[in-house]
């Protein structure tokens, strides 16, 4: 049969026709008890009855065009704008993660109108050139040549010599930006210590270096707070959105900058994106944040989570925070294992990767572990 759809790995071996709560369900009615939520966007849960009653109530127009004014664009920049530290932030529209990366990126180098950027080595913010380039993954210069010069790295595995390293590069004054996620889930949810963000926080500061947290994956409740820098009592000068905001209903994203810095954009033409919230994905953002904030989800993935943790930590070394976990594993075949008992996670750098919808129960949590522990090593 001929591929009509490229895919650079062999997908799992169901046809999903359907979803529902924490569960993905296949053709012949088989359910997947789905740990991923699609890699952290399914927060609310899948086909949420109340997200999917309130859009059904959606009478906007089909398009439009990003020089228009349009009052709900207003309703979700003030809605997320009043999620931050403080109000002296502002929104730029993007359809998913990658875009809202592209953006602070050229925020920060309108900014600073410098061009390095440090980040972790190996971790992913995204599929642009750019953002390929910031964490240079071996695979990808092998197979499209050499990524961009300007961006340096930093490892994660010594974090007194990784402070270190890094502040000495921001020292030198000539960074743009270091970007990094918070709880970082890219390597399996690796959990850099405060005093790492206090010193790198510092750092930039001093030396006119932007401070750029990826919340593209740990938004929105997923670490048991709405953001993940706010274990860390940091105040970031650009922070990404994406998957979480909308809960998969929709497909968008966004770049949120502190005003003084968003101001280096206040040129023709600085940034453009066609599809940059579409008017139903706006109502999907607007509905889903609106869900989490009036169902408490954000004290109850802190809650959950723990009661996750608890029961890994019968058999494995879990970390994490809230419904973002990450559990060390000897076993390589663990995602393939546990599929086929119906159970879908991940596993990056030989670590198991659970983040489920902000609504499993304890009971989906319990049938969960009982598979995990029958193929953990």
């Amino acid at each position: 049969m001929k591929e009509y759809l490229f895919r650079d790995v062999k997908p799992y071996s169901i046809e999903v026709i359907d979803s529902k709560g924490s569960y993905l369900i296949d053709k012949s009615g088989e359910k997947y008890l789905d740990l991923l939520a699609g890699w952290c966007v399914g927060n609310s849960g899948w086909k949420n009855k109340k997200i999917l009653n309130q859009l059904k109530k959606f009478k906007g127009p089909t398009y439009v065009m990003m020089d228009f004014q349009y009052k709900r664009w207003e309703i979700l920049a003030e809605k997320l704008v009043n999620l931050m530290p403080n109000d002296n932030y502002t929104c730029f529209k993007a359809t998913g993660g990658t875009e809202a990366v592209e953006i602070a990126m050229k925020i920060a180098r309108a900014h600073t109108k410098r061009k390095k950027f440090i980040a972790f080595k190996e971790a992913y913010h995204g599929q642009s050139l750019a953002a390929l380039s910031l964490v240079k993954i071996p695979a990808h210069e092998k197979h499209f040549g050499k990524l961009f010069e300007d961006f340096l790295q930093v490892e994660t595995n010594d974090w007194d010599k990784t402070t270190k390293e890094t502040v000495e590069l921001i020292s030198k004054g000539d960074i743009s930006a270091f970007i990094c996620e918070p709880i970082i889930l890219n390597l399996g949810v690796v959990i850099p210590p405060k005093s790492f963000f206090d010193e790198v926080a510092k750092a930039c500061k001093e030396n006119n270096t932007l401070l750029i947290m990826d919340e593209v994956a740990s938004g929105f409740g997923r670490t048991g707070k709405m953001f993940g820098f706010e274990h860390f009592g940091i105040i970031p000068d650009i922070i990404t959105i994406a998957k979480g905001t909308s809960g998969g209903y929709g497909g968008i994203g966004a770049t949120i900058a502190k005003s003084e810095i968003a101001e280096s954009m206040r040129f023709e033409f600085s940034n453009y994106s066609t599809y940059g919230w579409h008017p139903f994905s706006v109502e999907t953002a607007i509905a889903n944040i609106d869900y989490i904030q009036k169902n408490n989800l954000i004290t109850k993935s802190e809650k959950i989570g723990n009661y996750f943790m608890k029961k890994l930590s019968e058999f494995s070394n879990p970390e994490g925070k809230g419904l973002c976990i990450g559990i060390p594993c000897k076993n390589k075949n663990i995602t393939t294992d546990c599929f086929n008992d119906k159970l879908i996670l991940g596993c990056y750098f030989n670590r198991i990767l659970i983040c489920p919808s902000l609504e499993i129960s304890k009971k989906e949590i319990d049938k969960a572990i009982s598979i995990i522990k029958k193929h953990f090593e």
